[in-house]
C-alpha cells in the first residue's frame, strides 16, 4: 500500500491526460476562537482554558512539519495565494502570523504579486494590531463584521457590538489597500430597513470588496437545533435586490455568487476553488485537492486541533 504522499504513486498513469496542472493556492487553518456562533458549521473549536494561551507556537511548528511532508506533491509549482482562516486568526500574535509566513515563503516559491489574505473578527481587535498583521506579510485583511446592528449581532452569538466593528474596519482601511467585509443578511428580526442600514453603513467605509452571506441554517449546528425566525423567501430576496443595487452604485461588481469588488481587488484565492484550480490546505481539518498528469487527488488533515497537532508533528498530518 503507497505512502499517501508518495508522488510516485499520483502520477502513475490513469485516464486523465492533463496537458498544464491549474493554478495553486495555499490554505492555512487555524481552528481556534474565542465563541462558537450558533450558526457556524466550520472546523472551529472554543479556547476555554483561560489559564493557558493557545499553543501558538507548537500550532505553526504542525503547520510548518505538514508542508514539509506534502512539498514533494506540489514540488516547483508556483504558489499565487495563501488564504488563513479558521476559527479567528486574529487571535494569533501578529509576531506568530509572521513566522508563518516566513516559514511558508522558505519552502514554496511565491508569485511576486502573491496574496496572503487572513480572517479577522473585531472581537479580537486592538489598536495597530492590524497594521502589525500587514507588517507580517499579510497583504488582504477580511473582517467578519456581519452586522454593524447590536442586536443582530447579539442573536448571531458574535463577540463584538457594532462600535467595535466600526473602530476594526477604520483600522483596517488605514492599514491595507485591499481589504474585506464580511456581512450577512436574511437574520432573525431582520427587516428591509435595518438591512439597508447595514449596507449602507458598510459602504461608508469604501471597501474595495464585500462578501455578503445569506444566513443559512446549517446541520449540526446551534441553530439547526433551535431554529430562529427568519425572513420569509420573498423579503430575502428583496433584501437580494436591494444588496445587487446598493453595491452596484457604489461600483462594487458581483463575480460570484456573495462577492463583490471594485477592479483590482477580486480575491484571487476565491476566484480559484470557483474555477476549479489547485489548493493545498494544511492545518486541522483542511482539505486539499491537487491535480497530477493523469489524475485530480484529494487530501484531508486530521480534524480534531490536538489530533491533528500530534500527528503533524510525527510528519502523518492526513486522516486516512
Amino acid at each position: 500500500m503507497s505512502r499517501p504522499f508518495d508522488v510516485v504513486h499520483a502520477m502513475r498513469p490513469g485516464l486523465l491526460q492533463l496537458q498544464s496542472l491549474p493554478p495553486l493556492s495555499l490554505y492555512v487553518h487555524l481552528p481556534w476562537c474565542i465563541q462558537k456562533c450558533p450558526y457556524c458549521d466550520f472546523n472551529s473549536h472554543e479556547w476555554r482554558d483561560n489559564a493557558q494561551r493557545m499553543p501558538e507556537q507548537r500550532y505553526i511548528d504542525a503547520l510548518l512539519a505538514d508542508l514539509e511532508v506534502s512539498l514533494p506533491l506540489i514540488w516547483g509549482r508556483p504558489v499565487h495565494s495563501i488564504f488563513i482562516g479558521g476559527g479567528t486568526p486574529s487571535l494569533f500574535e501578529p509576531a506568530s502570523i509572521d513566522r508563518l509566513i516566513s516559514g511558508i515563503r522558505a519552502r514554496l516559491p511565491l508569485e511576486a504579486e502573491a496574496e496572503i489574505t487572513m480572517e479577522a473578527n473585531p472581537g479580537t481587535f486592538e489598536k495597530d494590531r492590524f497594521k502589525a498583521f500587514r507588517a507580517a506579510g499579510v497583504t488582504r485583511l477580511s473582517i467578519g463584521v456581519q452586522s454593524f446592528n447590536d442586536a443582530h449581532l447579539k442573536a448571531l452569538g458574535r463577540v463584538h457590538n457594532s462600535d467595535q466593528a466600526m473602530a476594526a474596519v477604520t483600522e483596517a482601511q488605514s492599514a491595507f489597500d485591499t481589504f474585506n467585509l464580511d456581512v450577512m443578511y436574511a437574520l432573525p428580526g431582520q427587516s428591509l430597513a435595518d438591512l439597508t442600514q447595514d449596507i449602507q453603513t458598510a459602504l461608508s467605509f469604501k471597501p474595495p470588496h464585500i462578501s455578503i452571506y445569506h444566513l443559512t441554517i446549517e446541520p449540526n449546528t446551534l441553530f439547526a437545533k433551535h431554529p430562529p425566525a427568519l425572513p420569509a423567501e420573498d423579503d430575502a430576496y428583496e433584501m437580494m435586490d436591494l444588496i445587487t443595487d446598493m453595491t452596484s452604485a457604489a461600483g462594487l461588481q458581483r463575480y460570484e455568487v456573495s462577492a463583490y469588488a471594485k477592479p483590482g481587488h477580486r480575491c484571487w484565492h476565491n476566484l480559484n476553488y470557483w474555477q476549479f484550480g489547485d489548493y493545498l490546505g494544511i492545518g486541522a481539518g483542511a482539505h486539499s485537492k491537487l491535480s497530477f498528469a493523469h489524475r485530480i487527488m484529494r487530501y484531508v488533515r486530521y480534524r480534531e486541533p490536538q489530533l491533528y497537532l500530534a500527528q503533524a508533528l510525527q510528519g502523518e498530518p492526513l486522516a486516512v
